[in-house]
C-alpha cells in the first residue's frame, strides 16, 4: 500500500499555521468596468493541496471559504467558468462558499468575478468534522484531532511553525460528561465556560461517548 505522506505538500501544510491561529485573509475587487477573471486557486487558496490528501486524511476537518464585504456593501458576484459551463457561486448568508469545486475544475477553471465595483475579503478557517448531538460516539470526536496531528506529524521541519491542536471545544453548553465503557462518568473540565475533549489524555482512555445536556452549536479545534 502507498504511503499516504507521498499525496501531502509541504506548503498545504505551511498555511495551516495562518488558517487556525489568525485565519488567511486576501481581497477580491472587481473592475468598473467590465468582468475580470482569475485562476480559482485566487479565490480559494490551498483547496486544491487539500483536495490531494487522502480522503481518510481529510475527513476529520475541513477548509472553509468565507466572502466578507463591508456593511452595506453587496458580495461581489462570483461564477466559476470553464468553457461554456458556468456555476454561480453560492453563498450562505454569512458568506460561505456552499459549492467547492473539483480538481478538474480547480485546474481548467476560472472564477469570474462581475462588473461594479464591489471588493470583498476572502477567510479560510479550518474546521473539525464532528456529528454534533446530545450524545457524541467518542471515536468521532477524537477522530479530527487524530486526523489533524497525523497530518501535522508528516509535515517534517514545518511541524514546528504549526500550532499543536489536541482537542475539541464544544460550544453552546454548560457542561459535559465522557462515559467510558466499563459505565464510568467524568465531567469533561471547562474552558472559558466550554466542555473540552482531549482524546490523547490518560483520563480519556476507554472513552465511549461524550454527552452534553443539549446539542453543541459548534465544535471548534484546540490547543
Amino acid at each position: 500500500m502507498p504511503d499516504k505522506a507521498m499525496s501531502m505538500r509541504p506548503d498545504f501544510f505551511a498555511t495551516l499555521a495562518l488558517v487556525i491561529g489568525f485565519g488567511l485573509a486576501g481581497t477580491v475587487q472587481a473592475d468598473d468596468q467590465a468582468n475580470r477573471q482569475v485562476p480559482i486557486k485566487k479565490l480559494l487558496p490551498y483547496y486544491d493541496l487539500y483536495l490531494q490528501l487522502a480522503p481518510t486524511d481529510r475527513d476529520g476537518f475541513r477548509l472553509d471559504y468565507l466572502i466578507g464585504v463591508k456593511e452595506g456593501q453587496p458580495r461581489p458576484r462570483l461564477t466559476y467558468v470553464n468553457g461554456t459551463q458556468r456555476i454561480p457561486i453560492q453563498l450562505d448568508r454569512s458568506g460561505k462558499v456552499l459549492n467547492l469545486p473539483d480538481q478538474n475544475l480547480i485546474r481548467a477553471g476560472k472564477v469570474e468575478i462581475a462588473g461594479g465595483g464591489q471588493s470583498g475579503s476572502i477567510t479560510l478557517n479550518l474546521e473539525p468534522v464532528v456529528p454534533l448531538a446530545r450524545t457524541i460516539p467518542a471515536t468521532a470526536a477524537a477522530n479530527p484531532v487524530q486526523d489533524y496531528a497525523k497530518a501535522i506529524s508528516r509535515a517534517g521541519p514545518l511541524s514546528l511553525a504549526i500550532p499543536k491542536l489536541g482537542g475539541l471545544v464544544f460550544k453552546g453548553v454548560p457542561s459535559g460528561q465522557v462515559v467510558f465503557g466499563d459505565g464510568r462518568r467524568l465531567n469533561l473540565p471547562l474552558e472559558d465556560g466550554n466542555p473540552v475533549f482531549r482524546p490523547a489524555q490518560a483520563a480519556m482512555r476507554g472513552a465511549a461517548t461524550l454527552e452534553f445536556p443539549a446539542v453543541p452549536s459548534k465544535a471548534a479545534f484546540t490547543r
